[in-house]
């Protein structure tokens, strides 16, 4: 990369600001609301940041033994709508990502797997909070049972082709960040080209 611009002058993106205080704003089920003081180690000037501490969460890319994706589709308070996205959820407290990722895939989908691949992970919203989005794939999914769903959790299961489900990203129908950003993931796993070509053949 060639650097263009760096303001102020000697500006080093590593450091660290310095803390001064920090205060829970809000605590809630998802997360803990955190307003922090900190001052800039470039200017020494203060400024107030709100950051949002939560659990890790996972999404699973899951194809069946026939090749279809399992999708799910719900109602989503934020926005007001139904969107169509992949099995995904938070960690539960001491829970490892990819035990999290075998729980909510059998919770949402019925559906289970003894072939995983760990994808990567990113950072949701590195802005303002703190967690990791870890994505997984499960490959030759098998169904195990009926849905085991929180008491909130409302949803319907789709089995869909892979180009159908291309077709959907290209028109915009699938526009959950999280869901988007765990498919470039997949995109970059070595073993996409031919698991891709048997899906499209």
């Amino acid at each position: 990369m060639r650097l263009l611009h760096r303001h102020p002058e000697g500006f080093d993106p590593a450091a660290p600001w310095v803390q001064d205080s920090e205060s829970i704003r809000q605590d809630s089920r998802l997360f803990r609301q955190i307003v922090a003081q900190r001052r800039s180690p470039h200017t020494g000037r203060e400024h107030a940041f709100y950051r949002l501490q939560g659990p890790d969460w996972v999404n699973v890319v899951a194809f069946t033994r026939a090749g279809e994706l399992l999708v799910v589709e719900q109602f989503r308070h934020g926005i007001d709508a139904a969107t169509l996205e992949i099995p995904g959820g938070g960690c539960d407290p001491g829970e490892v990502p990819l035990d999290a990722a075998r729980r909510e895939l059998r919770e949402e989908t019925g559906f289970r797997s003894g072939q995983w691949v760990a994808l990567g992970s990113c950072t949701p919203n590195p802005a303002t909070q703190n967690n990791r989005c870890h994505t997984f794939l499960a490959l030759d999914c098998d169904p195990e049972g009926a849905l085991e769903l929180d008491p909130a959790e409302e949803l319907q299961v789709w089995a869909c082709s892979w180009p159908e489900w291309v077709a959907r990203m290209r028109q915009g129908e699938i526009h959950h960040a999280l869901v988007l950003s765990a498919f470039q993931l997949l995109s970059l796993w070595e073993g996409w080209p031919p698991l891709r070509a048997r899906l499209e053949s």
